[in-house]
């Protein structure tokens, strides 16, 4: 490789720089989504969990009204 002057050597520290902020620019970004993400995922869980225990409430619920006797007999 031929050895480089002060220009050349200038403009591919520019071009690492500049490399270098788009990618820290980018992993903020990404890390952002990520937490976002995190928080909708967390939110989810826990409207699944409350789901669960009011199908389980209904279900019970419904056993105990099928074991009944209808008030017509």
């Amino acid at each position: 490789m031929p050895p480089m002057n002060t220009l050349d050597t200038e403009r591919r520290i520019d071009e690492l720089e500049y490399k270098l902020q788009f990618q820290e620019d980018m992993i903020d970004s990404l890390n952002q989504s990520l937490i976002v993400q995190q928080r909708d995922l967390l939110l989810m869980q826990e409207k699944l969990v409350m789901l669960a225990k009011q199908l389980e409430a209904n279900r019970q619920q419904q056993n105990i009204v099928e074991g009944e006797t209808p008030p017509h007999y």
